[in-house]
């Protein structure tokens, strides 16, 4: 490897580096984590709810869609998701 190319993986190394440390790398980086703890939490909201309503037959499917919709929207978009299953599934 000649000495020139050493010196270019080294320079390119230290601009990564530097990126990665920088707010502009970290700002989506902590939106996306938001978004999946978001997710996380309307997952145990649905467990919750199909735990209780499993009592009466009814249960609404935890997948991505749905954790993402009562995790973000909270108690209206559960609410919404029982309203779609019970009156249009």
């Amino acid at each position: 490897m000649s000495a020139s190319m050493v010196w270019l993986i080294a320079v390119l190394g230290i601009l990564f580096i530097a990126v990665m440390v920088s707010q502009s790398v970290w700002s989506p980086v902590r939106w996306i984590g938001y978004g999946l703890f978001k997710v996380a939490i309307g997952g145990v909201l649905l467990f919750v709810f199909n735990s209780i309503a499993g009592n009466y037959d009814f249960s609404i499917p935890i997948n991505p869609i749905t954790a993402a919709m009562s995790g973000f929207l909270g108690l209206p978009g559960l609410v919404s998701l029982v309203l779609i299953k019970a009156f249009i599934v």
